[in-house]
């Protein structure tokens, strides 16, 4: 006869069919059914002792004098907080050896079965060794069959679940078309379909994937799922639910698989074994002995050069982990290209200027508590936030301490304005990635790990434009004077600039009468541009896209550019160029208090000499403009003297052995595995 078992029993049926299981097989049991969490009518005909969660000494007390000699842990807990819990002398001792409040539910059950072992006496065994049916198997339950869709997603939801199981934080993921939706924590799977359910796109529906963590304790906390579930999962708008074989327990088979057929969801078990590519290598009986690294990326670009760049990032990160990587964030269309589903459009987050924030500041402030709330639920491997300060600065200050390691991309430009910015970011980012190579030692001594990257417009193809084949598809002749103008990628900016480029295309025209002019925008503000420049007395043609920008930069003879990223493709297309920029009247005050840099081109940034033209606020003037302009297009010695400086500048810009968004990947790698970056 085996010997007298305890069952200490939380919510749900699990603990009722290790009651019926005892009862078929003649074996003496007691439940320890505790407070709030176990069901009392599925006890109340059998020997119990019902007792309050954090009364562990009284519980032991109720199995010894049962002479309860094995142990079984089933059903849910919700983890209480230290307070609610009131924990007795027992719990407490406990607690302070085990540094319980430091862990993660597997650790907490693996010092919890430790103690149970080794100090008090008891053997403690798994469900699973008493109910051995409710292992999942593998294959399909029922008649509905995941598509070609949901296996990916499913190898997507491995991904996400194993990084969350090895962070010890929980076992479940919701996948749809290959983003992440939500992934569980501490308030389990229920909370988690129902944050799905908020979240879930357009299409069809996700899927829930549930394993067990790398390493886990099989005796305690096994992945579980049951009619509850798969309604729950229905709900929710998922197609379907993909558990670990051998790794999970399925309540009431049948009925689950009756359920989904009628939901019209698949339930299906998967064999680790069987996605090598996802979830480590894998030895006999399932467990992971070198888990592969497949990380969730979470970034966040407000934007369209910080778009560019996290698309690049992406690719890179891609090629870094051989594909085992997801993302989630916020990007524009480069980065949905890459895989992204923007949490909301990135239009939202572009302005700029004090003046333009302020009437902006309430949906940006809820922006900024969405973009957090995602951050902490997602639970990341890390957060890689874009350029714009102003708004991932925030997020990234409030996301401090949450064991989430922050990497901002593109240094502030400290060496401009505002130097004590160094010491106050290093104070809450864990890596800084910068574009030139005079920033990291400016963060280094304020204790910032940084690392020059070098600039991503280096790999793009700005210097692979096709202009003769642009000039015949769009009608300019050749004896035409084509220009291109270029008034900013935010509302912000072109509001500003439209007016004063259009004046200036006015006095050039008197001088260039076959003046023709392209504009190209991204399709953000593609629509008010094309309002805006319908007004200017020259033809104008409104392109979209990074091929139609390049290929108008090879056409062009010279171009009209508000200062910004832009100006670096120029360099890279070895286009000439005459760079503007003005703001409102206050947040050009401010400027003039706190800016220490003596020019804005970044071309002339690096060589540390105007070696392009600026006109900057007061200066940005049409007739300054146009006599610049018209000097530009009649000196091919000024022009080739624009191009020396290009090159110039671009071979400072170039790190060694790497390409920026490759050598940033393998950052961001190195911070996520806790190896050091170079």
């Amino acid at each position: 006869m085996p010997p007298k078992l305890g069952i200490l029993a939380g919510g749900g049926p699990l603990p009722e069919l290790l009651v019926r299981a005892c009862q078929d097989s003649g074996r003496d049991f007691l439940v320890i059914g505790f407070q709030g969490h176990a069901e009392k009518k599925n006890f109340a005909d059998v020997p119990h002792a019902w007792v309050r969660l954090g009364a562990a000494g009284q519980s032991i007390k109720h199995l010894k004098d049962a002479g309860c000699q094995e142990l079984v842990m089933a059903g849910t807990i919700k983890r209480p907080s230290l307070a609610s819990l009131r924990p007795d002398g027992w719990a407490l001792r406990f607690f302070a050896k085990s540094g319980a409040q430091s862990l993660g539910d597997d650790g907490l059950l693996k010092a919890l079965v430790k103690t149970l072992e080794e100090t008090e006496g008891f053997c403690v065994i798994g469900a699973d060794d008493l109910l051995s049916d409710l292992l999942a198997t593998k294959g399909v339950y029922g008649h509905v069959k995941p598509d070609w869709q949901a296996e990916e997603d499913i190898k997507y939801g491995i991904r996400a679940a194993l990084d969350l199981g090895r962070r010890d934080i929980g076992q479940a993921a919701v996948v749809q078309l290959g983003q992440v939706l939500a992934v569980e924590d501490a308030k389990g799977t229920d909370a988690l379909l129902k944050q799905a359910q908020k979240v879930r796109m357009s299409g069809p529906g996700g899927v829930l994937v549930k394993v067990k963590k790398p390493g886990q304790e099989h005796r305690a906390d096994l992945p579980t799922i049951g009619i509850t579930t798969v309604e729950e999962a229905s709900a929710a708008g998922l197609r379907g639910i993909a558990i670990e074989t051998n790794g999970a327990l399925v309540v009431d088979r049948d009925a689950v698989i009756k359920a989904a057929d009628a939901a019209g969801i698949f339930v299906i078990g998967i064999d680790l074994q069987d996605h090598p590519d996802v979830s480590g290598d894998v030895v006999d009986g399932g467990m992971i002995i070198a888990d592969r690294s497949n990380p969730l990326v979470f970034l966040i670009a407000g934007e369209a050069s910080g778009d560019f760049l996290g698309a690049q990032l992406m690719q890179s990160l891609k090629k870094e982990t051989e594909g085992r990587i997801s993302f989630a964030g916020v990007g524009g269309a480069r980065m949905e290209e890459q895989g992204i589903k923007s949490l909301f459009p990135m239009a939202e987050l572009s302005v700029m200027g004090i003046a333009e924030i302020l009437p902006r500041l309430p949906g940006l402030l809820g922006r900024m508590s969405e973009t957090v709330d995602t951050v902490k639920r997602l639970t990341p491997s890390c957060l890689v936030t874009i350029d714009s300060p102003d708004f991932n600065f925030r997020v990234a200050k409030r996301l401090k301490g949450k064991g989430i390691p922050l990497i901002h991309y593109v240094a502030p430009s400290v060496w401009a304005w505002r130097p004590g910015r160094a010491k106050k970011i290093a104070g809450f980012l864990d890596h800084l990635l910068a574009l030139l190579p005079f920033e990291p030692p400016l963060f280094e001594e304020q204790g910032l790990p940084s690392t020059f990257v070098g600039h991503p417009v280096l790999e793009g193809d700005a210097g692979k434009g096709n202009g003769p084949g642009f000039r015949d598809r769009n009608g300019i002749a050749a004896t035409d004077t084509l220009i291109t103008v270029l008034p900013g990628s935010r509302m912000s900016e072109i509001s500003q600039l439209e007016k004063i480029f259009g004046e200036t295309l006015f006095l050039l025209n008197k001088n260039f009468p076959q003046l023709r002019v392209v504009v190209p925008t991204i399709n953000t503000v593609a629509g008010p541009v094309r309002r805006l420049t319908a007004e200017w007395p020259v033809p104008v043609l409104v392109v979209e896209g990074d091929q139609e920008k390049f290929d108008a930069f090879a056409a062009s003879e010279a171009a009209l550019a508000a200062s910004g990223t832009v100006a670096l493709e120029l360099a890279v297309a070895r286009t000439p160029a005459v760079i503007a920029y003005k703001t409102n009247i206050l947040t050009a005050m401010i400027a003039r208090w706190l800016v220490k840099a003596r020019f804005a081109n970044l071309v002339n940034l690096i060589l540390e000499r105007e070696a392009i033209p600026e006109f900057l606020q007061s200066a940005c003037r049409s007739d300054f403009l146009a006599a610049a302009m018209e000097d530009l297009l009649a000196d091919t010695e000024r022009q080739d003297k624009q191009i020396s400086a290009y090159d110039e500048a671009l071979k400072k810009l170039t790190p060694k052995g790497h390409s920026p968004a490759a050598l940033a990947a393998e950052v961001i790698v190195k911070v996520i595995t806790k190896e050091t970056p170079e």
